[in-house]
């Protein structure tokens, strides 16, 4: 057998001879011997794979995905679930959109043109676990070329989430390219289907539909051209900017989408009648005011107007809901009801039941005791505005409830 030394072995392998006597050392060249001070190593050992490559390290130790048109208000709920999920997220927009992000990396393409989106691609990273698209109706060119292109930088475990309106979910893009993808290359491609109605004002709840478009990438691990339908939680608003009545479940969940989006720039106002049936240790209920102190601790300026008789302020003293909004950030309020009553009982017919306004575009209303639903959003400007006039009228009749309750 032929042996080689050090030297000799650096200038075949073309790597120092400090590191092959280091992979000596470590016992990985297969065969090596050290005479005295000098290692020797057989002819034909291959050379060992190199730990320490970019690609490897890579491969081992980050996750990367990319989302063709990031500029999107799902792109803003889809990312953070998806870096939650360890990746590293790369976004793609139109390179007439004026968009930015600090935490991700954003590519530019013109999807018009073929050779705009392979320069783009042959820029991109060589390694990526999964591609979303959001809402391929706005790319009329090209869908195809784009998402080829990426697939070919994927390996076979990844996944392609196409998030389709209705137009291409009649196409079934996902349907298509899944037998190729699946045979040639080992990637699954599904979608989901919005189920929105056409023409219609609506209200969509994005984090659902980025909590189903997560789900869909990380699970049905073998599952390839399928879609599955969402209503993406979505409020229907009538001519009059009013949804219908809702039932309890679907109403907290619309209430807990509106709380979801309050940040440093909104304002929440509300008004309560104080019915003592509203604060139950129900799930729902509990989670509704869980979602009030979460958006107060965001920033949102929120304040609410607690309206009841002086007669039952014996009675609330100790209340749990009062004291878990009074050691909150909430500017808690009293009005006393009997005198409103006396002095502008149509503020109190404005009030109803209570309701929760947003801004001064939306108003969460309850509906009467007793009634079958649970409330409805509205929309209706004349309607908001009205309440929100009743609530700057109550509050120069407001006291710090904490100092009602002390």
């Amino acid at each position: 057998m032929i042996y080689l030394t050090v030297k000799q072995l650096s200038e075949k392998w073309g790597i120092s001879e400090r590191r092959i006597i280091n992979l000596c050392r470590e016992n990985r060249i297969n065969g090596a011997i050290k005479n005295g001070m000098v290692w020797m190593i057989p002819e034909d050992t291959a050379k060992p794979a190199d730990k320490r490559s970019k690609i490897r390290d890579y491969i081992n130790t980050e996750k990367r995905i990319v989302i063709v048109n990031i500029d999107n208000e799902l792109g803003e709920y889809i990312v953070p679930l998806v870096q939650k999920e360890g990746y590293i997220v790369e976004g793609i927009c139109s390179d007439k959109i004026d968009f930015e992000s600090e935490n991700i990396i954003i590519r530019k393409v013109n999807y018009e043109s073929k050779n705009s989106i392979i320069e783009m691609a042959s820029n991109a990273e060589k390694y990526y676990d999964g591609l979303i698209f959001i809402d391929i109706n706005r790319i009329t060119l090209n869908k195809e070329l784009l998402i080829r292109l990426f697939a070919e930088k994927m390996n076979s475990t990844s996944s392609i989430v196409l998030i389709n309106g209705e137009e291409s979910a009649k196409k079934k893009l996902e349907s298509k390219m899944a037998s190729d993808f699946r045979e040639n290359i080992g990637l699954r491609i599904n979608a989901i289907d919005i189920q929105i109605p056409d023409g219609s004002l609506v209200s969509v709840n994005y984090d659902e539909l980025a909590v189903d478009a997560i789900n869909l990438l990380t699970g049905f691990k073998n599952s390839t051209g399928m879609s599955i339908k969402s209503d993406c939680g979505c409020l229907v608003f009538d001519e009059n900017g009013r949804t219908l009545d809702l039932e309890v479940g679907e109403f907290y969940r619309a209430i807990d989408n509106y709380f979801k989006r309050l940040d440093k720039k909104s304002s929440m106002w509300c008004a309560s009648t104080m019915l003592e049936d509203e604060w139950t240790e129900e799930p729902l209920e509990m989670s509704f005011r869980g979602s009030n102190l979460e958006a107060a601790n965001r920033g949102a300026n929120l304040e609410r107007i607690f309206i009841f008789s002086k007669s039952k302020i014996p009675e609330f003293k100790n209340n749990k809901t009062l004291n878990i909004y009074m050691q909150s950030s909430i500017n808690t309020m009293f009005v006393d009801y009997d005198e409103v009553l006396q002095k502008e009982p149509e503020l109190l017919e404005v009030v109803g039941d209570g309701w929760d306004g947003i801004d001064t575009d939306t108003l969460i209303v309850d509906l009467p005791e007793g009634s079958e639903k649970r409330g409805y959003i509205s929309k209706n400007k004349k309607q908001v505005m009205k309440a929100y006039t009743a609530f700057q009228r109550l509050k120069e009749y407001a006291k710090d409830l904490k100092q009602i309750l002390k």
